[in-house]
C-alpha cells in the first residue's frame, strides 16, 4: 500500500508536534481531515486538523490558503467542546516552505460563525510577502477588510500560548 499524499502532510504537523513535545494519538483517521489526541508535561488536547496542497496567491504578492468546511465539518466544530485546537497545514509546491497555523476553538468558531445560512464555510489564512511574523486569519464570518484576527507564526511560540500559565 501506497503513501497518500495526506500522509506527508499529517506527518508533517505530527513532526513538529513531536519536536514540540507533544505525544499524538490518532482518535480519527481520514483524506480531508484527521483527529488527534495530544498530551505534553502541562495538559492533554485534542487536535483537529486539515490540509490544502497550495495557496491562491494574490497581486500583491499575499499567499492565502482557503479551508473549506462541509456542514458535516460545521457541525463537529460547532458541537464537538473537546476539541480544542486546530491545525492548518498550509501547503506549497513541493512541500518546500509550507506552514502550520494553529487556532483555537474560538478563533474558528469566529472565522465561520454560528448562525451563517450557508452549510459550508471557510477559515482563510494569509501570509503577506513581507513574511511577517503573523498570520492574518479571517474567513465566512470575518472579511479581512473588517478585522482579521493576527495568528503568532512562530509555532513553537504560538503553542506556548495554548499552554495553561504556569504559577
Amino acid at each position: 500500500m501506497g503513501l497518500a499524499k495526506a500522509d506527508f502532510y499529517y506527518g508533517a504537523l505530527l513532526s513538529q508536534l513531536v519536536n514540540s513535545g507533544f505525544a499524538p494519538a490518532i482518535i480519527e483517521k481520514g483524506e480531508s481531515r484527521r483527529i488527534y489526541k495530544l498530551a505534553n508535561d502541562y495538559s492533554d488536547y485534542t487536535l483537529y486538523c486539515k490540509y490544502i496542497k497550495g495557496p491562491k496567491l494574490n497581486e500583491k504578492g499575499s499567499v492565502t490558503w482557503n479551508f473549506i468546511f462541509s456542514a458535516e465539518e460545521v457541525q463537529v466544530i460547532l458541537t464537538n467542546t473537546a476539541i480544542d485546537m486546530y491545525g492548518f497545514v498550509c501547503g506549497k509546491e513541493n512541500l518546500r516552505g509550507s506552514e502550520i497555523a494553529f487556532l483555537t476553538r474560538d478563533e474558528v468558531i469566529q472565522c465561520i460563525g454560528e448562525d451563517y445560512s450557508s452549510p459550508e464555510r471557510r477559515v482563510s489564512i494569509q501570509l503577506d510577502k513581507s513574511g511577517i511574523r503573523a498570520f492574518k486569519v479571517y474567513g465566512t464570518a470575518i472579511e479581512i477588510k473588517e478585522s482579521p484576527l493576527k495568528i503568532t507564526r512562530n509555532m513553537d511560540t504560538r503553542l506556548q500560548e495554548f499552554m495553561p500559565s504556569r504559577v
